[in-house]
Formats: C-alpha cells, sequence, structure tokens
C-alpha cells in the first residue's frame, strides 16, 4: 500500500497529463444540462447564459418551453429584452418576429424574409423541477442520454432546492464532488467530521459510473443530527458521491444511529442530493442543488433548515473552487505540476472520462 501511494503522489507524465480534463478542455456538446428551473419559465422572456451561449426562455401559450439563441439575426439584440405575440417573439430592437422553432417569420416594412434568418433553437425536456437542453445537433438529440434520476421530484420524497453561480470550472466541481475527504478541512463546522478524511474509500468504476463511497462512525453534523433528533448520539453515515453525467452529479448519504438501530424492515434515514453543474463557459458554471430526503416529511420548517444549511456548506465549495481558478490564472509559474494523491482516484477517472467525450467530439 505505501509504495501504491507513493507512485500516486507523484507527478504523473505528460502523456497521461494530456488525457485528463482540466479547465481549458472544450465543453461536452452530446449531453443535457439544466438551463432552469421549471418555475423560471413562464409568458415573461428569460435571458440565460449557458454552454458558451446565450439562450432565451419562454412558454408557449400551451406550456410547453421553448429555449432559442437570445441573440437577433439582424444587430444582435438579445431576445430576452422582446415581448411574446403568441408563441413567437419579438425583438424590442427593429422589430423583427421568430416563430418557437427559430425560424423568422416577420420583418417590419419588408415583405421577402431570408431563409437564412433563422435562430438556432435548442430541444428541451421538462421534469419538474428542472428543465434539460440539448446543446449537441438540434435534429438528433439523445434522449437516452437524459441523466434526471427517477426520484427527483417523486413523491415519497421531500425536495428542497437551492442555487449558487461559481466563477470555476465545471471539472474542478466535479472532482470536487468525488472527493468528499475535504469535508474534515474545508467543512469541519457545516458538513464535515474530523473522522471523514481518515476514512477507506471505496472505489467503483464502470465505464461513465464513477462512484465514491466512504463509511464513518461519527457523531452527525447538525444538518443531518437535528432534523433525526439524533443530536449528541453515535451515528454510522455512508456517504456516496456518483459522476452520472457532465451536468449532474448525485451525493447520497445512508444514516443509522448506533445507539438505537434502525429496525431491518425499515428503510434507513436517507438523503440524497441532485448536485445539477451547467457551464456557462469553462470557467463558470449554475450550481443548482435538489435535496431529497425521506425522513422529517411534510415539515418546511426542516426544508428551510436544510436549505439553510447546505447553502452554507456550498458556500465554502464556492469559495475553495474560486480560489482555486484565480490561482491557476494568477500563477503562471513554469515549474509547477500537481501532485495526485491516492483519494484523487474517482476525479481522475472522471476526468479521463470527460477528456475522452472531449477527444471523440472534437
Amino acid at each position: 500500500m505505501a509504495d501504491s501511494q507513493a507512485r500516486a503522489a507523484t507527478a504523473p507524465p505528460s502523456s497521461a497529463r494530456t488525457l485528463l480534463a482540466d479547465a481549458d478542455t472544450p465543453l461536452i456538446r452530446n449531453a443535457w444540462y439544466v438551463v432552469a428551473l421549471s418555475e423560471e419559465i413562464t409568458r415573461t422572456p428569460l435571458g440565460r447564459e449557458a454552454m458558451e451561449t446565450s439562450l432565451v426562455l419562454y412558454r408557449r401559450a400551451d406550456g410547453t418551453p421553448v429555449a432559442l439563441q437570445n441573440r437577433c439575426c439582424h444587430r444582435s439584440f438579445p431576445l430576452a429584452h422582446g415581448t411574446l405575440e403568441g408563441d413567437a417573439i419579438r425583438c424590442g430592437y427593429h422589430g423583427l418576429k421568430y416563430a418557437a422553432d427559430g425560424r423568422c417569420v416577420e420583418i417590419p416594412m419588408q415583405d421577402k424574409i431570408p431563409p437564412q434568418l433563422r435562430l438556432r433553437a435548442y430541444p428541451l425536456v421538462e421534469r419538474a423541477p428542472l428543465v434539460w437542453a440539448w446543446f449537441g445537433d438540434p435534429a438528433a438529440p439523445d434522449e437516452s442520454l437524459l441523466p434526471h434520476p427517477d426520484w427527483l421530484g417523486a413523491p415519497d420524497w421531500d425536495m428542497y432546492i437551492g442555487y449558487l453561480p461559481i466563477a470555476s470550472s465545471y471539472v474542478h466541481m466535479h472532482e470536487n464532488l468525488l472527493d468528499l475527504s475535504h469535508l474534515s478541512f474545508l467543512h469541519p463546522r457545516t458538513f464535515g467530521t474530523p473522522e471523514y478524511a481518515r476514512a477507506p474509500v471505496e472505489l467503483a468504476v464502470a465505464g461513465a459510473d464513477i462512484q465514491a463511497w466512504r463509511h464513518v462512525e461519527c457523531m452527525l453534523p447538525d444538518i443531518y443530527a437535528v432534523p433525526l433528533g439524533w443530536q449528541g448520539q453515535r451515528a454510522r453515515r455512508s456517504s456516496g458521491s456518483r459522476f452520472v453525467a457532465p451536468g449532474l452529479h448525485v451525493n447520497t448519504g445512508i444514516l443509522s444511529n448506533l445507539e438505537r438501530p434502525t429496525p431491518a424492515d425499515e428503510t434507513p434515514p436517507t438523503i440524497r442530493v441532485a448536485q445539477v453543474i451547467t457551464p456557462i463557459d469553462r470557467h463558470r458554471l449554475h450550481y443548482w442543488f435538489v435535496g431529497c430526503r425521506n425522513f422529517a416529511r411534510g415539515r418546511p420548517d426542516i426544508d428551510a433548515f436544510m436549505r439553510e444549511a447546505q447553502i452554507k456548506a456550498f458556500t465554502e465549495d464556492q469559495f475553495a473552487m474560486e480560489q482555486i481558478a484565480r490561482m491557476q490564472q494568477v500563477d503562471q509559474a513554469g515549474d509547477y505540476t500537481e501532485m495526485h494523491i491516492p483519494t484523487d482516484a474517482a476525479g481522475l477517472a472522471m476526468r479521463r472520462h470527460l477528456a475522452a467525450l472531449a477527444a471523440r467530439e472534437a
């Protein structure tokens, strides 16, 4: 074990580094990414930056969501500052009108409409509370790649939602979520406990399915202990981090009270968090989190408590991600190479996977 740890803690050869995605790797286009919460898209046009483009989002009269390129073909005025007319949208600058499929259907003072006057329309799939967009070939959206979990929004789970904008690479965000040894140090008063960093890691990699699990005996942090009424009691915390797709990461926590074990015929208290990650560009991202739990059901006060606690903890991740991004931009010393340690294994598997997807698309 010592030999393998020593090898892991050395810098990779240059050939290996080229196989790892980083902040400069092109974004993966043939994938689904969340562009808004269902409640955000209304009959009022909404501008949203995502995947190195600008979108205008709105709903047709029948409620179906629409996503179009937000840049008028004439002089690039944002259509989000336009108005809806039925299912079409009219530019607020010179009045060009576009149908929901992106075709220009009217130009004031001009009868003939050139066929090239057309916006890109992005395929959408709405699975409340999320709206997913396809950024690959618009003529061939692959719904088999839609990563929306079955349990997200299901009636047997209570749910709360939060959001943070983060000035960092989505690659680094996925890596952060796959290596939770940082809970003991970055989150000592929110998520972490002293035992977490030293717990053994169970790594499972099956193609694109990358998971890392830890099983820790500890006093639970308040975010879980308070809703369960387990303050001051020893518990077992089984935590799993799973890379699902470029736009989705899932964290699972299975909790058991060591002083009052859950009966064998009952499901233990469980929380699942959909970590929804949508790049704005290679160095900024949208970060929604959707927490779902099977305990303390029907308690809006617990929803608010856990959302506030997670916002506080994820703000610590936001700080770390933005500091790392800043350091990589500021320190351009040519003699620096990041080293790897054993707990990086899941993150490195994810980075190899994203690099392979980027190479395939290129």
